[in-house]
């Protein structure tokens, strides 16, 4: 028996509640509660206040009680779907079907154990409202017997000492009822106590079950997208080239379904784990570029944010992502902070080789939705708040390719806890994202560079606060398309600007100045 069906059954079982009633001793009897007045009344006020704490409480907890009702219904509707979809696969065979059919085992039992608990704690809960029900309608028939006996003892009587006599009766009478409905009002909140602790107790166990049920559905959809995608390839395939386009349409297919799965998949990948980076882990290549990034004391010009995007990139490599966080100076004083975004390192094309920044989370940042974030930006996210970036502060984002889709991608998001001052991007496709307009943008794009082109939205103009520069062309696509040549380009670029305007490029002063604090971190899938 698993945790959660241990504490289900002992939800179930009732004990939590034993002894206590389960209905009222009838009639309506809260609504004939008469009221007690003068010297009468300090003998019952403990009771009218039991009754007034119980007033609406069974009311709260059947609303609660109805909504894991719903839960459970649909959780009961949940495992025989899994069960079917697995028994479908039955006759099928190999290693991709194997992973399913496993996959949609590990499902079925999830989800039969939700249903198991969440069911066991309605239930438990509809009897708490009964019982809180049943409390109150017994406080209420005590309150109605003590007026009853209070009209009978002083309904005649002008004897002064005789009237004494009856209110130490009915004082004694009160007193005896008062603690008899204090004792079943104790029962009762030390019961829905021991339910409290039993649901809290589910929590964690919840929490982990949701966790196991996302990671196994991320496992799935990479596998599901390729499935459905090569289906929908063949029909394509077959219905606009005949048989011969069937099978170019199936690989076709499988290549854009599984894609579009493993983008899915990260927005369900568990968050990784975010530390400072250590460079005695790097090999030579990297401590090579992460001692190049020590030595930046100062960033003064477009083109030194662009160049720390090159070492950011090489220090991570495929096999993890690096995140590199600057607090600059600027030269009126004021500070902000400067992150620069890693880019696309692992293609996934012989299995993932563990950095964040790989093609999956290219095509989830394309989908740009703020309700989900893939674990790479979340991992950015963390890496800024471990560097010590408070909500709110100035930041500048920076990133080459992928790298700047991410930062485009924060800097449209509403949600973003910081104050975004400038954005530079270079050989990114974000002429989709809207960043707002007091945000100063610089994408910058090499003409024969493919990877901006993405979007399919290089012609359409710009808002006033996006400064698209068009770069001459470099060499062939493949040097277009490297954060080294960028630099290089954006330098002469600069030169040119000042030449003309016989000033640096607008919002410069904003996003530069003398580097006083440096971190870099890493994370990496696995971790």
């Amino acid at each position: 028996m698993s945790g959660a069906a241990a504490i289900a059954s002992e939800i179930r079982s009732g004990g939590w509640a034993q002894g206590l009633p389960a209905s009222g001793p009838g009639g309506d009897a809260c609504a004939q509660i008469p009221g007690f007045a003068g010297l009468l009344l300090k003998y019952v006020q403990p009771l009218r206040e039991l009754f007034d704490e119980l007033l609406g409480n069974s009311a709260e907890v059947a609303g609660f009680a109805a909504t894991w009702e719903d839960a459970a219904g649909d959780l009961a509707q949940l495992a025989p779907q899994f069960t079917s979809a697995r028994n479908a696969l039955a006759e099928l065979d190999g290693r991709t079907v194997r992973a399913l059919r496993e996959r949609y085992e590990d499902l079925s039992v999830i989800a039969t154990d939700a249903a198991e608990w969440t069911s066991a704690t309605a239930g438990a809960l509809r009897l708490a409202a009964r019982i809180v029900d049943a409390t109150r309608s017994f406080v209420c028939d005590l309150l109605v017997r003590l007026s009853r006996f209070a009209d009978e003892l002083f309904s005649f009587t002008l004897n002064p000492l005789e009237a004494a006599d009856r209110i130490k009766n009915f004082a004694e009478a009160a007193y005896d009822l008062v603690q008899a409905g204090g004792r079943l009002a104790n029962d009762l909140l030390e019961a829905l106590f021991a339910l409290a602790s039993l649901i809290q107790r589910l929590q964690p166990l919840i929490d982990e079950a949701m966790a196991e049920l996302k990671e196994i559905v991320a496992q799935m959809l990479p596998v599901v997208g390729g499935v459905i995608g090569t289906v929908v390839g063949m029909t394509v395939g077959s219905a606009l080239f005949g048989p011969p386009g069937m099978f170019a349409g199936a690989l076709g297919g499988n290549a854009v379904g599984s894609i579009l799965g493993g983008a899915g998949q990260n927005f369900l990948q568990k968050d990784a784990d975010v530390e400072e980076l250590d460079p005695a882990t790097l090999d030579e290549k990297q401590r090579e570029a992460w001692e190049l990034s020590q030595k930046v004391t100062d960033l003064n010009s477009l083109s030194d944010l662009v160049r720390v995007n090159g070492t950011t990139d090489t220090i991570g490599g495929e096999g993890a992502s690096v995140i590199d966080i600057k607090k600059v100076r600027s030269a009126d004083g004021t500070e902000h902070w400067v992150v620069s975004l890693p880019s696309t390192q692992d293609w996934q094309l012989l299995g993932d080789k563990g950095a964040l920044n790989d093609r999956d989370s290219n095509v989830a940042l394309m989908m740009d939705n703020p309700a989900f974030k893939a674990v790479y930006e979340r991992a950015v996210l963390e890496a800024m708040q471990d560097a010590g970036i408070s909500p709110g502060e100035d930041v500048v984002l920076t990133g080459f390719s992928q790298g700047g889709i991410m930062a485009a991608n924060l800097a449209s998001d509403p949600t973003f806890p910081y104050n975004t001052v400038g954005v530079v991007t270079n050989g990114s496709p974000i002429d989709s994202f809207t960043v707002p307009p007091n945000i100063p943008v610089y994408a910058f794009q090499h003409e024969n560079d493919a990877v901006p082109k993405l979007d399919l939205d290089v012609d359409s103009p710009t808002p006033m606060n996006v400064n698209r520069v068009i770069l001459p062309p470099v060499g062939n696509i493949i040097d277009a398309h490297n954060n080294p040549n960028y630099v290089a380009s954006i330098e002469k670029w600069e030169q040119q600007y000042q030449a003309v305007y016989g000033t640096p490029p607008p919002g410069l002063d904003l996003m530069t100045g003398e580097v006083i604090e440096h971190s870099l971190f890493t994370a990496g899938e696995g971790r």
